[in-house]
């Protein structure tokens, strides 16, 4: 065993340092494994070994290990109870001159190398660190000394610097291999170029884009994948990075460039161009896509956008009004109060005598309205008892009254996010009216039996044929709920107010109840129309109704309408003289031909398009008026030989 350098003399020291600088012209395993060697052989001690940390496992993996004149491989361990752990978790020099085992008794492997004293430095990179340590143990104790320590620092020093640029290339060419990772797989055409446009490299996306392999584009210059004019810009484009400052040397190109296949057929294509550079020469990123899907897809979309504004332009004015028929100026004007308040949050009171079609109107309301895609809770305040009507609208808790063995949710919290049509609201007791006012007002109310109060966020639509400013006098209804209710009044005009809506009811009524019963009703005649007129319609739309469906079932062949016994005579509910026209006996029905048939139908097809001004579809359509489905018409229409007259 060489001299203890730990006495050595300058020389020596010198000597020493030749043998470091010896081991600088390895790299690699082959540097760790003269390290180790000519540390142990320099230190005068059996073992010596360096190791890189791996810190969220703290363990030790040696990369040489020198013991007792060999080497030992695969040499990894825990830290736990050994010596490197304090060098570790320190970061300083750590020296055990003597009784190493005494002190790390746990540590398995000081015993059988014989271990008396021991020295351990860790490694730490440039940033702070930790990549590893260098240790040495020996047989004999080991006196502190500056020489050693010092010849143990440079060979820690050189193991440092090894492991630093081992850690640096390592990560480097993960970096290298992610970004082509990247490259190669990403769906854009990614082409790189030197100072004169020429490709030195292209991914998989630009050869399928390009229909050229990445070896064959290679030296090629950019002028033989783009048009001579898409060319030139990008010439411009690329000279305009040069002149501008660093961070700043990137391009969006939106608008279109033409791009060229290696079989001569051309792209349309959007790109970005960088610049950067490497070792002071300038090259060039340029990333492109085939935007011909996307300008296909717009294309598209113009259509269907042109097409939905022409359908939207026929059907807005009537959405949410598709069970509302008619067209006379009253039903209009209702109509374009409820287009007014329908988008808005406001509490509407619906007026209107009995039969006029109130809850039709409070559904149109809510289907027009931002809350239509949460339920319209409807309420017959008339229906239900005075004793239960605040735990129908309110709920209750279990046991809160006789029968009530479950918890119950009230129409108000079902309704909640959504409206609640109260009908009839003039029914409805003094006391329940408070608590209604203050749904109105605060969103708040406890169920029958609780003491807890609920809120909801509910809009409010009332509707009555009652006349509440009287009830407001004779005490009966309170004058500050209807201040709450009648925040948008909207009054639905009686039938005989609205003219010739009551032909378009009758035979839209017709049609519905021809259908049920699979057959078809002939067309209203005139004496029919002028009868439906003059009657007064004390139950408006609901009387008509019921009118019409007893017309079809007391009819004679099943489908005329018999309205001499259907409608009320004269004197009868609605005070109508009788006709003056006289009715004719009624005759046997002729039994008609497929033709005769096909003839009739054709007529009544014509007059119901014609009063339709050729309107097909939606509310007085020629569909609604016959009862049957759009297609359905348009399909019949085609058989019958039917087409819409050609404008002069």
């Amino acid at each position: 065993m060489p001299e203890d350098p730990r006495h050595a003399s300058a020389g020596e020291a010198l000597a020493l340092r030749e043998i470091f600088a010896g081991t600088a012209a390895a790299t690699g395993e082959e540097f760790f494994d003269a390290l180790v060697k000519h540390l142990a052989r320099a230190m005068g001690t059996t073992c010596a070994w360096v190791t890189e940390w791996s810190e969220d496992r703290r363990r030790l993996r040696a990369r040489a290990f020198w013991a007792d004149g060999r080497y030992v491989q695969d040499y990894e361990y825990d830290i736990r109870g050994t010596p490197c752990e304090p060098v570790l978790d320190t970061r300083s020099l750590v020296l055990v001159p003597d009784r190493v085992i005494e002190l790390y008794p746990k540590d398995p492997d000081l015993a059988p190398l014989g271990a008396v004293s021991y020295m351990g430095m860790p490694l730490v990179d440039t940033d702070g660190r930790a990549l590893g340590h260098l240790a040495i143990l020996d047989d004999k104790p080991m006196p502190e000394s500056r020489t050693a320590t010092t010849v143990f620092s440079i060979f820690a020093a050189r193991a440092a610097a090894e492991l630093g640029r081992l850690r640096r290339d390592r990560e480097l060419r993960e970096r290298e291999e992610k970004l082509s990772r990247l490259v190669e797989t990403a769906m854009d055409a990614i082409l790189e170029l030197d100072a004169d446009l020429t490709v030195t490299k292209m991914n998989e996306a630009g050869e399928r884009a390009f229909a050229c392999p990445g070896a064959a584009a290679t030296g090629q210059r950019l002028d033989r994948f783009f048009s001579r004019v898409s060319y030139g810009r990008l010439v411009h484009l690329t000279g305009e990075l040069g002149r501008r400052p660093q961070g700043r040397q990137s391009l969006w190109i939106p608008d279109r460039l033409e791009a060229l296949r290696s079989d001569g057929s051309t792209f349309p294509a959007e790109a970005t161009v960088s610049r950067f550079e490497v070792t002071g020469r300038p090259f060039f990123t340029l990333i492109l896509r085939n935007i011909d899907d996307r300008l296909e897809a717009e294309q598209r979309i113009r259509a269907l956008a042109e097409e939905t504004a022409y359908l939207r332009a026929e059907i807005d004015s009537l959405q949410g009004f598709d069970e509302i028929v008619g067209e006379s100026d009253a039903l209009l004007r209702m109509l374009a109060d409820v287009d007014r308040v329908a988008g808005t949050d406001a509490t509407v009171l619906i007026t209107g005598e009995t039969g006029t079609g109130k809850e039709l109107i409070a559904r149109a309301i809510h289907r027009r309205s931002a809350r239509q895609g949460k339920p319209l809770i409807r309420v017959n305040c008339a229906a239900i008892a005075a004793t239960l009507q605040e735990s129908e609208f309110f709920g209750h808790e279990k046991g809160a009254f006789t029968g009530a063995l479950q918890r119950r949710d009230g129409r108000f919290k079902l309704a909640d996010g959504g409206t609640i049509f109260l009908d009839e609201v003039g029914e409805m007791p003094l006391d329940l009216q408070a608590k209604l006012l203050r749904v109105l007002q605060e969103g708040e109310f406890e169920r029958v039996g609780s003491a807890r109060t609920e809120t909801v966020d509910v809009r409010v639509v009332a509707a009555t044929n009652r006349d509440l400013q009287g009830m407001v006098r004779e005490g009966t209804f309170r004058q500050d709920l209807l201040y709450r209710l009648n925040v948008f009044p909207v009054h639905v005009p009686a039938l005989r107010e609205r003219g010739g809506d009551v032909v378009l009811l009758a035979e839209a009524f017709a049609c519905r109840f021809a259908r049920q019963r699979g057959t078809a009703f002939a067309p209203l005649t005139e004496t029919d129309k002028a009868r439906l007129r003059r009657y007064d319609w004390p139950g408006n739309v609901r009387e008509l109704e019921n009118v019409i469906e007893r017309a079809l079932i007391t009819s004679t062949d099943g489908r005329t309408l018999n309205l001499a016994r259907a409608l009320p005579e004269a004197g009868g509910a609605g005070g109508v003289p009788p006709p003056t026209e006289t009715m004719p006996a009624a005759q046997p029905a002729p039994v008609l031909t497929v033709a005769e048939l096909e003839a009739l139908e054709r007529a009544n097809f014509l007059r119901a398009l014609e009063h339709a001004e050729w309107k097909l579809s939606g509310a007085g359509g020629a569909a609604q008026i016959l009862g049957l489905h759009p297609n359905t018409l348009a399909s019949r229409m085609k058989s019958l030989g039917i087409e819409r007259p050609r404008r002069p």
